[in-house]
């Protein structure tokens, strides 16, 4: 059995393509799908504004609205569903890597997830809040938020990203004095209107569709149903692959 791989598709409702990133024009990957895996795709809707510093915006899905995901070819089905459902918001966790001690350095991850869209969120020593510090911000720009609670931490943070939206905050415990008690305040962080649908690749249709080959190219498709009409925003080539 394959590791489940979440497939993160910003469609663009105008011009029918998919994104792999909110605000940038690169397109997606072809996404893969793996025999004998519940695979889920996650979905959110955008148009071009035009605005070369901001180059999408996000367009909500319709109320009252219903969707269908699927894989196939022009001849057959391999796999499809209708059941959508909207991801949780994201959150930031802080979790410890290496506890304080005396003289020593003190360790914390602070992650979001799952990737925002945009928003600020605020650090804290347990005593003193943050600036608002924005969601796609710099080490450097945590390293100065952080100078912000006292004189004490001048000099005393090192800040290093380790992924996306996530950054590991070390404080000199020798400079800062004592243990810090580094919590987040995500109030400010906003998540994408999405929604996460998970295509079962374990039917017959998608054996049939493999036939004991390898892989199999395939069609993708999304559609919208509203008051009986339906609009179909993405219609992309796709991979099958036989699991090992």
């Amino acid at each position: 059995m394959a590791l489940i791989t979440t497939n993160r598709l910003f469609l663009d409702v105008e011009q029918n393509r998919a994104y792999s990133k909110f605000g940038s024009f690169d397109v997606g990957n072809e996404p893969f799908f793996i025999q004998g895996d519940q695979c889920p795709v996650e979905l959110s809707l955008v148009r071009r504004t035009g605005i070369q510093t901001s180059p999408f915006e996000e367009v909500a899905f319709p109320g009252g609205s219903t969707f269908a995901l699927k894989i196939g070819t022009t001849t057959a089905v391999a796999t499809s569903t209708t059941t959508a459902t909207t991801p949780s918001a994201p959150s930031i966790t802080v979790t410890t890597l290496v506890a304080y001690g005396a003289g020593d350095f003190e360790t914390y991850r602070v992650s979001i997830s799952p990737f925002p869209k945009s928003g600020y969120f605020t650090l804290s020593d347990g005593s003193t809040n943050t600036d608002q510090i924005r969601v796609d911000a710099s080490t450097a720009d945590i390293v100065s938020a952080l100078q912000g609670l006292g004189a004490t931490y001048v000099g005393a943070v090192t800040v290093n990203q380790v992924g996306t939206y996530t950054w590991d905050i070390s404080f000199n415990s020798s400079l800062v004095g004592a243990a810090v008690s580094l919590t987040a305040d995500d109030t400010g962080v906003q998540g994408f209107d999405s929604r996460l649908m998970t295509l079962d690749m374990t039917t017959a249709g998608v054996a049939t569709l493999l036939n004991g080959a390898a892989s199999a190219e395939a069609t993708l498709e999304f559609s919208i149903t509203v008051s009986g009409e339906v609009q179909t925003f993405l219609y992309t080539p796709c991979t099958v692959i036989n699991d090992l």
